[in-house]
Parts: structure tokens; C-alpha cells; sequence
């Protein structure tokens, strides 16, 4: 998504105190989701404001004191801002965020990847957004971007290994009744780049991994029943969420089609899997009717040629396990 407007520095007089709380949240935020606009940045740290400029005055202060950098696309399109390494070193002092070793540069800021890393944010914005309007738990740092999951025992290459979801979202619903119930969800952001089949592929491979049991050494009567490897993780597996986005809405509207013919004849996904689901919506309805909304398809419902949509928890009751 790109917002038209002309950027720059508004030399605003801001409180010493309120702008470091400011400028520290917004190195977290940056340090874990590594690449975001301006824009971005302001609705997810200043969503009381109608205007961009704290936010603005903030992040040209981090550069001028070398934390942050941005680069500039071409057209009126907000800046694209990240951390330098003084800023992730400080990040890391603070002790804020988990520890990552991704670092952001300015080449991969203006790369090939860079939009689907903001479709990753928007994603997690609209999510933030909406929890706002209905009172529910989702803050920036609630999602972490680029989660890897192994699937199989054999030895090969780490894509061939592991499914890398695009974000890990911790999410709090909250009942009128005050009952809170917290959900996790596996996301995988499509922007439309890749064959249809390839991205089926990629969502099997939760399956695997919903499967993947790992070699236990000395094992005896006693461990009982071998587990599962995500029970290490999850205290439930999370709900897989597929957005479409990159594309008008009658081809999104026809790319989730063929996924779902696709993902409903798969081999590896006939015997079904209790506690585990595949959930499919695009973005302009994700951002227009949120989450929570009856948007998502759920990809592995037998009934494939009945379009029926439900929320986000996919049919599914959470409860402990």
C-alpha cells in the first residue's frame, strides 16, 4: 500500500521525556520488525494523533543521532525506515526485544523484498487497528516477523527443512463478559509473486509440521507417548492465516479460488487433523472488516464448493490443552 504525501521534518517542540519513551518504543519496533514507513510507524506508535508530525520529529532525530536511516522511493510514497547498526546495538542494551540477527541495510530497504515486508506490517496493523475498536490485547511488539519451524528429521538445506512463517501474532480476545482468551496465529503474507502451487506447498508444509514428531534419545515406557515437536511452543497450534494482497480484488478473489482447489486435493492433506486449520482472506477485507470478522475461508473445509467464511479462530473452541 503506498499513501501520498510529501514527508519532512517538522522541527515540532516536543517534551524531552515524552519523545525518548517515543523514540525508545520506536527503535523496538523497528529492531523487530525491521523495515516499516513513517506512515506505518505513526499508526502503530502514535494512533491517538490525526497527524504524522511527532512521529516525523522523532524518527529524524534518531537519524541525526545515527540510530535510524530511511530511504526514499521514487513518487510522493512515504520514506522506508529502518535501524543502523548503533541503533539495533542500543536496541539490544535495552533488552526491549528478543535478540535477532537480521539486519536491515539500505539495499534490502529498497530491494525486492521490501514490499512484502510492509505487507507483513500492514498485516499486523490491521490486526492492531481493529483490536483497538473492539478492546482487544495486540500491540506492535505482539507479532514477530520470520518464525522458522523444522518439519522434517532429514538433513538438507534449512529451506527445504523448515516452513518460515511470516509472522507469529499473539492476540488477546476479550469477551463482553471480561473472559480473555489468547490466540496465536501463524501468518503467511501472498502478494501474489509466486505460482498458486507453489504457495499450496508451502501451506502443506504446516501439516508436516503439525506431524513432525523429533528423535528422541533414551527413550522409555515411562516418557509415555512421543509428542509432537510444536509442543515445545505452542500450548496449541496456532491457527494458519493466508492474506492475499498485491493484487486487484477479482484476482484475489480467484487466486484464493485455485488455492483452495488446490490445498482440498492435496494428497498429504485428506486424513483430517484435529486442531489444526488453514485460514485464507484478502487484504481489503481484512483491512476494512478486521480480524475477527467472518472473512476467512477456511482452505481445508471439505465443502470446497461452498464458499463459507467464519472468524479468525476458524471454527475452532480454544480451551487448555
Amino acid at each position: 500500500m503506498s499513501f501520498p504525501y510529501i514527508e519532512e521534518d517538522e522541527g515540532l517542540p516536543i517534551r524531552t521525556i515524552e519523545a525518548s519513551a517515543l523514540a525508545q518504543h520506536a527503535q523496538a519496533v523497528l529492531y523487530q520488525h525491521r523495515l516499516a514507513t513513517s506512515h506505518q510507524l505513526a499508526r502503530m506508535l502514535t494512533p491517538n494523533t490525526t497527524s504524522r508530525r511527532y512521529m516525523l520529529h522523532v524518527l529524524h532525530q534518531l537519524r541525526t543521532q545515527g540510530l535510524a536511516d530511511r530511504v526514499v522511493p521514487p513518487g510522493r510514497r512515504p520514506h522506508r525506515w529502518f535501524l543502523t547498526p548503533a541503533g539495533a546495538h542500543a536496541v539490544h542494551d535495552s533488552d526491549q526485544v528478543p535478540v535477532r540477527p537480521y539486519r536491515m541495510s539500505p539495499q534490502r530497504a529498497a530491494g525486492p523484498l521490501a514490499e512484502h515486508m510492509l505487507a507483513v506490517v500492514e498485516t499486523g496493523l490491521a490486526f492492531f487497528e481493529h483490536a483497538r475498536l473492539l478492546g482487544d490485547g495486540f500491540e506492535p511488539l505482539h507479532w514477530i516477523p520470520e518464525v522458522a519451524h523444522r518439519y522434517t528429521k532429514a538433513n538438507g538445506r534449512f529451506a527445504d527443512t523448515h516452513v518460515i512463517s511470516d509472522a507469529l501474532l499473539h492476540y488477546i480476545v476479550v469477551e463482553p463478559s471480561g473472559d480473555r482468551w489468547q490466540i496465536q496465529f501463524l501468518v503467511e503474507v501472498d502478494r501474489a509473486t509466486m505460482p498458486v502451487h507453489r504457495l499450496a506447498n508451502k501451506l502443506v508444509a504446516y501439516a508436516r509440521y503439525f506431524d513432525h514428531h523429533p528423535l528422541r534419545k533414551r527413550r522409555s515406557a515411562a516418557d509415555g507417548p512421543a509428542r509432537p515437536a510444536w509442543w515445545e511452543r505452542y500450548p496449541l497450534f496456532p491457527r494458519v492465516l493466508v492474506v492475499l494482497d498485491g493484487a486487484n480484488e477479482r484476482r484475489l478473489a480467484n487466486r484464493r479460488t485455485d488455492l483452495a482447489v488446490y490445498m482440498r486435493s492435496s494428497q498429504y492433506l485428506m486424513v483430517p487433523r484435529a486442531g489444526f486449520a488453514i485460514g485464507c482472506a484478502t487484504m481489503p477485507d481484512l483491512v476494512e472488516q478486521g480480524p475477527r470478522a467472518r472473512i476467512w475461508l477456511n482452505l481445508l473445509d471439505p465443502s470446497w464448493d461452498q464458499e463459507q467464511y467464519t472468524d479468525f479462530a476458524l471454527g475452532f473452541t480454544y480451551s487448555r490443552r
